[in-house]
């Protein structure tokens, strides 16, 4: 029979109901910032962004940030301690404790074949728990990571004046991790669309989004996706010969993946059918782009969130959190910190 091949089971959340697309990026209030990628809520509830090798601090939103530390490289990962301990992942898998003050909090070791920090999460002001997505910092995670069936990532344990110590390997590309509300540790995967704990299990999947960080708030927790899931991908996975000859062909900046960037270029496959006449661009066009902020309650589901579809700029958001009753969100393709105000309270 004709297409008798098995197909992988698809996401299955689709982007309607509480997921609908709206305008909530693209209107809200935004500060320009160069680089950024990661936030963390101080102890003393102030703001802290990374910005390229920098740490700034906001004490009021619409206030002019401040330099707070800096570092020799980028940026990939803060997490706050209750306190006033910071971390702060680094390229080339590093992290660097430092205290309220700015100044560096010796003694904390690093497993050595780590070669990213694409979050972290203290677990008491002596152990943090380190996310390794797998790859390097220098490779393309976007092309990469959606066509990778080997689950590279792991989620160590690091304390101070203690060994380093692996705790859950073999992840598919892990980007977040968060507390839960039972006292444990939960992980966000970009490709398999789902959240996982500790030991590896499941706890919700079929998210329509390559999922970045996850936070927790009051109400449940928000999350951050890089892009939405995009049909024509979910589709190639069925088609081995064509993706072999995409991988063996191709830069993986040119293989049909999800992108950071809204751009469009002539060297992009599929991308240019996302022009309209006269090169306007409709919110309902095929885009490997996308931003996109999810709301979720306690177990998980659903219940807001805040898109800037095709035609916006504010694509790839990289990490979003709870401050002062906002939702503040990273958005790498516009380097830009937003705030999308009040989150939606838990029906």
């Amino acid at each position: 029979m004709l297409f008798a091949r098995k197909v992988k089971e698809a996401p299955g959340m689709t982007l309607e109901g509480v997921l609908g697309p709206n305008n909530r990026l693209d209107e809200a209030a935004a500060i320009r910032v160069e680089k950024p990628e990661a936030l963390s809520v101080s102890a003393e509830g102030h703001l802290l962004f990374s910005s390229g090798k920098q740490i700034c601090r906001m004490r009021r939103w619409g206030e002019a940030p401040e330099d707070w530390a800096r570092f020799e490289r980028p940026v990939t990962a803060l997490s706050s301690s209750a306190d006033g301990l910071v971390a702060v992942g680094l390229q080339g898998g590093a992290i660097a404790v430092i205290d309220a003050s700015g100044q560096a909090v010796d003694g904390w070791s690093m497993p050595p074949d780590l070669v990213s920090v694409s979050d972290c999460a203290f677990l008491s002001s002596e152990e943090i728990a380190v996310v390794a997505n797998g790859y390097c910092d220098d490779q393309n995670l976007l092309s990469l990571a959606p066509w990778d069936e080997v689950g590279r990532g792991s989620i160590a344990i690091i304390g101070r004046s203690k060994e380093p110590r692996i705790v859950t390997g073999a992840l598919h590309c892990p980007i977040g991790i968060t507390h839960d509300f039972a006292g444990g540790l939960i992980v966000s995967q970009l490709e398999r669309a789902s959240i996982v704990d500790l030991s590896g299990r499941v706890l919700q999947s079929g998210y329509p989004g390559y999922l970045a960080r996850i936070r927790k708030t009051d109400a449940g927790y928000v999350m951050a996706c890089l892009s939405r899931r995009d049909p024509l991908i979910e589709f190639l996975k069925t088609e081995p010969i064509f993706l072999a000859d995409m991988k063996a062909s191709l830069d993986p900046r040119y293989w049909i993946a999800p992108r950071a960037t809204p751009e469009i270029s002539h060297d992009f496959p599929i991308e240019l059918g996302a022009a309209r006449l006269f090169g306007d661009i409709k919110p309902w066009a095929p885009s490997f782009s996308y931003g996109l902020v999810i709301e979720l309650d306690e177990k998980l589901m659903p219940i807001a969130s805040a898109h800037s579809r095709a035609n916006g700029s504010r694509h790839a958001i990289c990490d979003v959190c709870m401050w002062n009753g906002d939702l503040i969100a990273i958005s790498r393709a516009s380097s830009e910190l937003l705030n999308l105000g009040p989150g939606s309270p838990t029906p």
